[in-house]
């Protein structure tokens, strides 16, 4: 029945917090109190920071509750009592405290003060530590010194609990541990009444964590816990310690109690004790404000902070399984707490290290930098490495980099191309247009295959090794030697390394276009097929760790999407090194007036699994919807190299062209473009190439979202559902002013936003 008790207590203090937390959000909100960033403090955007005011009345609320159903049930109460009601003072004095902190703020002086009166009231309830358990062969000890020694350890935890809530979820995961280890403890002593106390804590705490960690700034359900928090669990926990540790008649002495507390607090106290020694050798002032708590030297070891929680969760868990098996072994407690010791001097020894290891690679990052700066201000040549020939441009890859290279080659640049083909016959004339001189290299696909495998065997993405090449390797040398580029520009991410190897990382840009991993680990979810998965998983991780490598070795990588950077931000934090230059049009001189109105087009290069999953999509899901009201209407697959299964889909109502050399010709009287792209990156020259030719568009939030400037409604419209994105459809069909309108605001916003010109300037320099 008492696992029922604390089952209550938990639920009742949970649904009271999720009751509590969005009217403290907006309390926040219309008072202002929020927690703005400055030099300490490692977010970035103000953050209400009222957390923790749910703690206390949501925990009161459970055990009252709790408290009731006992005593109905029972015919009496086991917490109620004279001494809970005077501890229950200190509670609510910490409380407050914390709290008006958060409001006004308080001096430090002051916090202490207070701290000290409140941790007073153990001493005088006859709340002590007055057994150390063979600590350095000390027993019990007498009231002179456990009265001091008690009220010391009060503040110190109180403390160590406030200053290690630095980062999200640190304080409140570390706090939860603890009152589950200790719902545990107590429960097996017989304790439960405090089981009690631990299970509504850690329901308001549970409700906490999931807004502080889970909740969205942008969104207003971001919250911080506060002093009023953080002061509350350090309260918290020094009640449920010295409860646990104080020896009594009740309790037979047993050295796992003052052990078990010492090490669920191992990290938080240690932390602050050598913050305070440290201090204290540099001559600075105790409660002197700094940058030196072990998450703020983890994060400038070079990791997220998402890292930082789970390295310190990971050693936490670490201590407790090392102390766990010294106890078992019988080691005495002094030599756990000296091997604790060590062991934490040691890894912060390593957290120098690799400070130090960090702050010289931003130096070596700064100074490629400054290099790469110097090269490209009296650069004349520019050596451009493609993974396939750029002619014809049958592919958004291709018309990226040639048009990139025209506005090069009109700034005054010699441009050299180096690229791999793969039928034998490149348009060397037709490429000559563009680069002032053309090298290609045979691709063969035997090879290619091969050398991929090989790249698998040594972790290393295997579309890399798909476009590794000797021969393509020895071209590019004996043209540095014959032609001595000033710079080279490196067409996707495949071909990193032929520039990684010669060194040439202070002479580099990396045409990445789009965050590659971010595309195969969408395309990984959609493959219904569990070994595709497998493998897409697998090069999804070999290509992040190359996305990776790039970033902290060349200084410049090139990206077309606000939201692929964001994406590869969360994934490394070398991010100085992105820039952003997205895609531009060539728009239409004039937009067709007579279109036909029941004409759909889909334009991509159909050789890409992204593009024929949307056409596939779009037959079986969307088109069906339409047929049924336009039985005459057409969708054009336009695109270079449908594989078999997409030119089998030709019919009365669909059309696969195939390449189309004049695709301007071939698409421009569609009544609208479709894009139910469901895997994407980067931007999708599709949408961009048919509003510039003045033809509405259909897409879904995925792409929209890289497209800052689409507005549903406007110049477009957005759907994300298969139903609602034929609708959308079929409303463009049958509403010509529609039609007219988006056509019309489309095509100025890719004109006025659009152009090559201005989405290349500065992308040399």
């Amino acid at each position: 029945m008492e696992g029922l008790y604390i089952l209550i207590s938990f639920t009742v203090t949970t649904l009271a917090s999720l009751l509590l937390m969005p009217w403290i959000l907006n309390l926040c909100k219309r008072k202002g109190y929020y927690d703005k960033p400055n030099g300490r403090k490692v977010h970035k955007n103000n953050t209400p920071r009222l957390g923790g005011v749910v703690f206390l009345p949501s925990a009161i609320i459970g055990i009252a509750i709790t408290e009731v159903i006992i005593l109905c049930i029972n015919g009496e109460s086991g917490l109620i009592k004279t001494s809970s009601l005077l501890i229950g003072f200190g509670f609510f004095t910490i409380y407050v405290t914390g709290l008006l902190d958060d409001i006004f703020g308080l001096s430090a002086h002051l916090k202490f003060f207070i701290q000290f009166i409140a941790a007073l009231f153990f001493p005088l309830l006859g709340l002590t530590l007055n057994n150390l358990y063979g600590f350095c062969g000390i027993y019990e000890i007498p009231d002179v010194v456990s009265y001091p020694l008690t009220v010391f350890l009060v503040m110190l935890v109180v403390n160590c609990i406030n200053l290690i809530d630095g980062i999200d979820g640190l304080a409140g995961i570390l706090s939860l541990i603890a009152l589950i280890v200790y719902t545990w403890a107590f429960w097996h002593w017989g304790m439960d009444t405090y089981c009690l106390i631990t299970a509504a804590i850690s329901g308001s705490l549970t409700v906490f964590l999931y807004y502080n960690m889970f909740g969205d700034d942008d969104k207003g359900t971001k919250i911080f816990m506060g002093d009023s928090g953080s002061l509350m669990l350090g309260y918290t926990l020094c009640y449920l310690g010295l409860k646990y540790c104080s020896y009594n008649s009740v309790k037979e002495p047993e050295r796992f109690s003052l052990l078990l507390s010492y090490t669920l607090l191992l990290i938080p106290t240690f932390d602050l004790l050598r913050v305070a020694c440290s201090r204290l050798l540099r001559g600075e002032h105790m409660f002197y404000a700094d940058k030196t708590h072990i998450h703020h030297k983890l994060l400038r070891t070079g990791r997220s902070m998402r890292m930082v929680l789970l390295t310190i969760l990971v050693a936490d868990l670490f201590f407790a399984l090392l102390n766990t098996v010294f106890y078992f072994t019988g080691v005495n407690i002094t030599w756990i707490v000296l091997a604790d010791v060590m062991i934490f001097v040691i890894w912060q020894k390593r957290i120098d290290h690799s400070i130090t290891r960090n702050e010289e690679r931003i130096a070596t990052e700064s100074n490629l930098r400054e290099k790469f700066k110097e090269n490209a201000a009296k650069a004349k040549k520019i050596c451009i490495l493609t993974p396939r020939f750029p002619v014809p441009e049958n592919g958004g890859d291709v018309l990226r980099i040639n048009n990139i290279a025209r506005q090069l080659r009109k700034q005054g640049y010699k441009l050299i191309l180096l690229s791999l083909e793969d039928d034998g016959h490149p348009q060397i004339f037709e490429a000559e247009r563009i680069y002032h001189k053309v090298y290609t290299v045979h691709r063969n696909n035997l090879s290619s295959v091969i050398h991929s495998f090989f790249c698998f065997l040594q972790a290393q993405p295997m579309q890399c090794g798909f476009y590794t090449s000797g021969a393509y390797r020895s071209k590019l040398r004996e043209i540095i030697e014959k032609e001595k580029p000033d710079l080279f520009i490196a067409h996707l991410l495949r071909m990193m390394p032929y520039l990684d190897e010669l060194g040439l990382h202070s002479r580099s840009i990396i045409e990445m276009t789009d965050a590659l991993s971010k595309s195969y680990a969408m395309s990984s979810l959609s493959k219904g097929n569990c070994l595709l998965k497998y493998i897409y998983r697998i090069e999804q991780h070999l290509i992040l760790r190359a996305e990776q490598y790039s970033l902290l070795h060349f200084p410049k990588n090139v990206l077309v999407s606000q939201a692929d950077i964001d994406y590869l931000k969360t994934k490394s934090l070398h991010s100085d090194s992105m820039e952003l230059h997205s895609n531009g049009i060539v728009c239409s001189k004039n937009i067709c007036r007579n279109y036909n109105p029941d004409k759909i087009v889909f334009v991509g290069n159909m050789r890409t699994l992204q593009n024929q999953d949307a056409v596939l999509y779009f037959i079986k899901d969307i088109f069906p919807r339409i047929l049924k009201h336009k039985p005459d209407t057409k969708f054009n697959i336009v695109g270079a190299q449908p594989p078999q299964n997409i030119r089998q889909l030709a019919s009365d109502n669909i059309v696969v062209t195939g390449y189309v050399y004049d695709i301007e010709r071939v698409i421009s009287d569609a009544c609208l473009a479709i894009a139910p792209v469901r895997v994407a990156a980067g931007i999708q020259n599709k949408v961009l190439m048919a509003m510039g030719y003045g033809i509405p568009v259909v897409l879904n939030s995925l792409i929209a979202n890289a497209i800052p400037e689409l507005k549903h409604e406007e110049n477009c419209l957005i759907q994300d559902e298969a139903i609602t994105m034929a609708d959308a459809c079929l409303r463009i069909m049958s509403h010509p002013d529609l039609r007219q309108q988006l056509a019309i605001n489309g095509y100025e916003t890719v004109k006025q936003h659009y152009s090559w010109k201005e989405k290349t300037y500065g992308y040399v320099q």
